[in-house]
Formats: structure tokens, sequence, C-alpha cells
């Protein structure tokens, strides 16, 4: 399968967006979340769709002049970005403000811990249980030091909860590992510029509306990540494996698969034309 039709539902993610950014009440569910998912319910089926495993082989688009499927569900991954927040760390660095006006990303008030995992469940969306860590599965919040320098991650605790539709990957659970140093630098790991990421309270985010106008902006895709047959699949819309590319291969992988710098922070890189596929262990 190689195109889904123009017609899409997606594009009403972004009203979600722009309804908690103008809610002045105290219910986020009941009066934003479900609401909404009232009306609807194409989209949320949609969604459905787009996360069956066959999809990952699919090319999305639509016709010239039409937001795509993508660009629609772009609005979900800002939608999913607001909603996470209310369980990251703060952070007052002033590198974490928009570069372009010098105000936060989200102007708007923070919603309650409730709104997450109320999407989710009118959604039908399936929670995240893996109890081992793994970078698909898992965003880093925190690392802890181990003792054994070369000690691999290892999952302590969940700070949020992560989703999927189907086997598409809508947002990973927020986590704090314990690794070693050789692995991973708890600063540099926590820190690092988040790819792929609209806002962060926590760390720097790097995404690419980031610098487009008002409209402009939400022509941005996003990014579809699939758990099928045994494999994950990164980026499955990128163009290049990590061998090939301007970056070095180590270090494509590592963003990919992380999303960030986890033992050097490199800066702002351009991953973004990378995609990757390994085995599930």
């Amino acid at each position: 399968m190689d195109y889904i039709g123009p017609d899409t539902g997606q594009w009403c993610w972004r009203d979600l967006f722009e309804f908690l950014h103008r809610y002045e009440g105290s219910q986020w569910a009941e009066e934003v979340i479900w609401p909404w998912a009232d009306c609807h319910p194409e989209a949320i089926r949609e969604l459905r769709d787009i996360g069956q495993p066959e999809c990952r082989r699919a090319r999305i688009r639509s016709h010239p002049g039409q937001y795509s499927p993508l660009e629609g569900m772009y609005g979900l991954s800002r939608v999913l970005d607001v909603l996470i927040a209310p369980f990251q760390p703060v952070n007052d660095d002033p590198a974490l403000l928009n570069w372009v006006t010098g105000r936060p990303w989200w102007t708007g008030r923070l919603p309650d811990r409730s709104a997450l995992p109320a999407l989710a469940a009118t959604a039908g969306w399936a929670r995240i249980s893996e109890d081992d860590f793994c970078p698909f599965f898992h965003e880093i919040v925190a690392v802890e030091p181990a003792e054994d320098p070369d000690a691999g991650p290892e999952l302590v605790t969940e700070v949020w909860r992560g989703f999927m539709a189907g086997s598409l990957m809508l947002v990973r659970a927020g986590v704090v590992v314990r690794a070693g140093a050789n692995v991973m630098d708890p600063q540099v790991a926590s820190r690092s510029r988040m790819f792929w990421a609209w806002w962060r309270r926590n760390r720097v985010p790097a995404d690419l509306s980031h610098g487009w106008g008002a409209n402009s902006q939400w022509g941005t895709d996003f990014r579809r990540d699939y758990f099928a047959d045994g494999e994950l699949h990164y980026n499955v819309d990128g163009y290049k494996h990590p061998r090939d590319g301007d970056l070095p291969e180590a270090t494509a992988r590592e963003l990919v698969r992380f999303r960030c710098n986890v033992l050097h922070d490199l800066g702002d890189l351009w991953p973004y034309g990378h995609r990757l596929s390994e085995p599930y262990r």
C-alpha cells in the first residue's frame, strides 16, 4: 500500500490544540477532551486505521493544496506535547523559550493531569506497559548514575504514561532510568535537545515547524514510528538509512532512536531524514 486518499479528518486535532489554548476553566476532561472527542469520531477512527501495522509501508499524502493526514496529525503531536507538560520538571533556562518571540512555546494554561488519560481512554489508545527501557517506547526525563560505568539503561519509574494507536506510537512514556556513566551522561540524556518535539518544559525542543509563520508551521508532518512484526520501525517516512548522510552513523542512529543525545551533547543537528528498523528485544 502506497497511498491514503486526500479526504482526511486529521486536521481537527489543530482545533483541539486551539481549544486547549483558549480554555479558562478547570474541568479539562469534562469540558474539553470529551466534548471534542464526541464531535470528531471520524478523526479517531481514521487515526486507528493509520495505526494498523501494514500502514507503516504506506506513503500518506494528499493532492496539492490540501492538508495531508500527516500534516493533520502534526496537530495531535502538539496536543500531546501540551498534555504531558504537567508531568515534566520545570526548567527556567531562557534557552527553552521560543527563539523567535522570546516567550514560552505554550502560552496557554497548563491542563491538569487528567487530560492525557482522558483523551487516550476516549480514543481507545493502548497504554505502553514495557518493563524494560527502550527508546522506542520511552522518553528520558532523568537519569540516575549506576555503580557500574558500563551498565545499560534500566527503567526506574514512569513519570507520565505513553500511548499507541494500534501499532503506531503517539506519545512515548516519560521515564527515569539508571545507567552507567559510559552509557549515559545524566545531564546530557535529560537536558539535551529533544528532536521531533514542539515544546518541552524541561529541555530545548527542535521541531521542523519552528521559525515558520502562523499558518505555514502547520504544514509539518507527524513522525510515524511503528511496532510491527517483532520489529521497531523508527521514522518510517524518512528517506535514508543512518549510514547514508552527513551525520556519523552512530550519531544518526542515536538521534532517530532516542530523539536526543544521551552521552555527548552535539547541539542542533538535522536527523529528520533518517529512518531505522531494528529487532524488538
